[in-house]
């Protein structure tokens, strides 16, 4: 939505791709993603086509990026304020602890050496501190 009369980039974007999609908020970037999916599921009638459908589908994907990678740092700070690796899986709605872990080992070996290496080292203590 613009702001102030102004258009954000996401807001002129042509998206085919998850790297057409310009660095927004979130919210700004699900506001976008409603208004193709809507159209494209036929919610909106206004004159849905692939253009809607492929939008959707590459910013889904953008945002379910974003979440991801927003969930892992929400892990890391559990772990650095102690929180247990149950805890943590019942937070995320599992019980598979292995599987919670599995993908936080994954996210933090990405991270720069020094957050890794303190990212690797909370995840070993299996309570965070």
């Amino acid at each position: 939505m613009p702001s102030e009369g102004k258009p954000q980039p996401i807001d002129t974007a042509v998206i085919t791709t998850p790297s057409d999609v310009p660095t927004s908020d979130l919210w700004l970037l699900a506001d976008r993603w409603e208004r193709h999916a809507s159209r494209a599921t036929g919610q909106d009638t206004s004159g849905a086509g692939t253009t809607d459908v492929v939008a959707a589908l590459a910013l889904g994907t953008v945002i379910r990026r974003v979440l991801d990678d927003q969930e892992q740092r929400l892990v890391f700070e559990g772990l650095r304020h102690g929180a247990t690796w149950e805890q943590l899986a019942g937070a995320l709605g599992t019980t598979d602890l292995a599987q919670v872990q599995a993908t936080f080992m994954t996210w933090a070996r990405e991270l720069p050496d020094d957050e890794a290496t303190e990212a690797l080292r909370h995840a070993g203590d299996g309570k965070g501190k």
